[in-house]
């Protein structure tokens, strides 16, 4: 069968092409006119901004970016209406029957579930780096490692979907482990906090687990160690429109936004010194970042190399034992509830602290325990694990 060529009147033609000439003079135009962001809430992140031309960025040493490379990197970040086509975009994949998206899969019940692919190298190579540290020092270490969201919701995947078991991985590790550490697992406590009491333990458009979440891991973990928990007053309080991280990679006008939580003891006086900054704040709460999209960053105001906690009204503060937490983000929110029990809470994140042995810190402050809270994904990610010395 000869298939014959389709004939457009010339109207037609001059149509479809002041149409297709009109939309990409409106994306020029709007990129050259519109203000350049410095920072995208969107992505959490900087953003590129228009690089000057220079005998330096013509000659450039190999491996160095060009300033061909930087000006795409600046009309990437600044084209108009970026984050407004990412979400077209999404939208348009997933009603073509896509259900994964950048890294991430949308599943059952609203959740965006991130795919996790194990680096079993890296995950021996930071599991000796751990063991190595409790080599270091002479006090109890313990290591709470926490499942993400795609493992303690892994029935909520959408069919067919390809991602490793973390459960494998926390075998992995619980194997590799020193007997000098002491591994606290909140998978079951966690599963059943979701299955069985319908909490939700993570957020649907975040990687974190939730505050409720991060509260019974504590409870699971004073506990192990036979310390009371967290018998405080609490107050739990709520903040609409949270769109997390995974949102962020996967965004669609579909995807309802999540609660964002916090508790606060409104009894607690404390004392919060962020030694690199030399600064002194006196609430584990930035509520200014309450009202921007990185609602998660609202405790400590995000993460930092080295911080010092002390509760200043606790008359038996004096007895109890300091803590020293290496930690990634998910114990931002179970640190709080360390600082009632602990009479000082020292927090080193290694991402940023690159200035010394943090055996060191354990001797230097008498500090009585170590506590190592990381969650899976990070650990089968990070490379800093090197500093912990």
């Amino acid at each position: 069968m000869i298939k014959k060529d389709i004939k457009r009147s010339a109207a037609a033609c001059i149509i479809l092409t002041v149409l297709f000439v009109g939309f990409i003079g409106l994306f020029c135009l709007g990129t050259l006119f519109s203000k350049d962001r410095e920072f995208s809430e969107m992505e959490n992140r900087m953003l590129a901004q228009k690089p000057e031309l220079s005998l330096s960025e013509i000659f450039v040493k190999k491996g160095e970016k060009t300033f061909m490379d930087k000006l795409e990197e600046y009309m990437s970040d600044q084209i108009f209406m970026k984050d407004t086509m990412m979400s077209v975009k999404t939208e348009c994949d997933y009603f073509s029957g896509k259900t994964y998206q950048n890294g991430v899969y949308f599943s059952k019940g609203g959740f965006l579930l991130q795919k996790y692919s194990e680096n079993a190298p890296l995950i021996d190579k930071n599991v000796g780096c751990i063991n190595d540290f409790a080599e270091a020092v002479n006090v109890p270490v313990d290591f709470m490692l926490v499942p993400n969201s795609v493992c303690v919701n892994a029935d909520r995947l959408p069919a067919g979907a390809l991602t490793d078991d973390q459960r494998q991985t926390a075998e992995r590790v619980k194997s590799e482990l020193s007997p000098k550490v002491t591994m606290y697992d909140p998978y079951d406590l966690l599963c059943d906090l979701q299955t069985n009491k319908n909490v939700n333990t993570y957020y649907k458009t975040d990687h974190h687990w939730t505050a409720g979440a991060a509260r019974a891991a504590c409870d699971g973990w004073l506990a192990s160690i036979g310390m009371e928990p967290t018998d405080e007053l609490y107050t739990l309080n709520k903040v609409s429109d949270f769109y997390g991280t995974l949102y962020s990679k996967a965004p669609a006008q579909f995807i309802q936004p999540d609660e964002f939580s916090y508790y606060v003891n409104n009894a607690g006086q404390y004392e919060v010194y962020y030694i690199a900054e030399n600064k002194y704040v006196y609430s584990m709460v930035d509520e200014s970042f309450l009202k921007k999209k990185d609602k998660y960053a609202s405790f400590f105001g995000g993460n930092f190399a080295q911080i010092k906690i002390r509760r200043t009204n606790d008359p038996e503060g004096d007895k109890k034992p300091k803590i020293l937490v290496i930690k990634d983000s998910y114990a931002n929110s179970l640190i709080p509830f360390l600082a009632d029990r602990f009479s000082e809470v020292y927090v080193v994140d290694l991402r940023y602290y690159h200035t010394g042995l943090v055996s060191d810190i354990v001797k230097e402050n008498g500090i009585n325990r170590v506590l190592l809270c990381y969650n899976v994904d990070f650990l089968n990610e990070d490379q800093n694990f090197i500093w912990l010395g």
